[in-house]
């Protein structure tokens, strides 16, 4: 039997690197958050958690009419794990795992979800994620038992990140042939490079 996967979306940041909310900046006829909402619930994953913080309630007027889960993260302003731990704690009680996803990466559609949550039902590792060309993207998809660590885990101690130093030998990496499990969108250089390769797929 396949394992309940939870999808969790990070999107509670503050933005400062682009100078306004680029979850609501326009991509794809709609937002970047829509995007990014959509493709989750376009795949495989069982249910969508969409965290938010920083400019809530004009966040949460876009995606509200979606079937996802929404939380407002009050420590957003502490950094992106206080997002992933109030994700965490919201999963559903049947969840087997949970995926993490970053709000800015638009490009990692339906298909690409689907191929790490497939790899995840076929591995007894804990942790997969996808590999482009010796890097790690996203989703990463945690069983369950990952997530007392994640709770346990401090900002200043490097994030869910550490996690990968520390589980090394639990993680099954999904060699994937593109850079869209790579990209997301932290400058203004990174959004209009972005719009170009949307006219062009």
């Amino acid at each position: 039997m396949n394992p309940k996967i939870s999808g969790i979306i990070l999107a509670a940041g503050l933005s400062t690197r682009i100078g306004e909310p680029k979850q609501l900046l326009p991509f794809e006829g709609s937002t970047i958050i829509e995007t990014v909402t959509d493709n989750l619930l376009g795949s495989k994953l069982d249910e969508v958690v969409v965290v938010i913080g920083h400019e809530a309630e004009r966040i949460r007027s876009h995606i509200q009419n979606k079937s996802v889960k929404i939380v407002f993260n009050p420590d957003y302003r502490l950094g992106m794990l206080t997002s992933a731990q109030c994700g965490v704690r919201s999963i559903s009680d049947s969840a087997d795992a949970f995926a993490l996803t970053l709000v800015d990466q638009p490009f990692i559609t339906s298909d690409l979800i689907d191929l790490v949550v497939d790899a995840h039902a076929e591995t007894a590792r804990g942790i997969t994620l996808p590999s482009y060309d010796n890097r790690r993207g996203h989703p990463v998809i945690f069983d369950r038992r990952y997530a007392a660590d994640i709770l346990a885990l401090e900002p200043q101690n490097g994030g869910v990140r550490s996690l990968f130093r520390k589980y090394a030998h639990d993680i099954h990496y999904v060699v994937v042939d593109t850079d869209r499990v790579l990209r997301d969108i932290d400058y203004r250089e990174d959004y209009l490079e972005a719009l170009k390769d949307v006219v062009v797929r």
